[in-house]
């Protein structure tokens, strides 16, 4: 059996749940279910974090590569 519940949202928010139910073919209700098990299915799973730091940048001799110079100096603070 399923629980009533009651949230809140900004109008604006609101308007655009409803437009993306119909555009689903459900209720702002299913939508905000699937949301939630499609978010339930994946909690654990946090690759953007699990891959942070498992690569780097490659270390051409200085000079020869105007790319990675460039690149380099705008993004990469030592």
């Amino acid at each position: 059996m399923k629980a009533r519940v009651t949230i809140t949202l900004d109008p604006d928010v609101h308007r655009l749940a409803k437009q993306a139910a119909r555009n689903k073919h459900t209720t702002v209700s299913g939508l905000i279910e699937s949301l939630l098990q499609v978010e339930g299915a994946r909690s654990g799973e946090d690759w953007v974090s699990s891959m942070t730091g498992m690569d780097c940048l490659r270390s051409p001799a200085p000079g020869t590569d105007p790319l990675y110079d460039s690149l380099q100096a705008k993004y990469i603070r030592e």
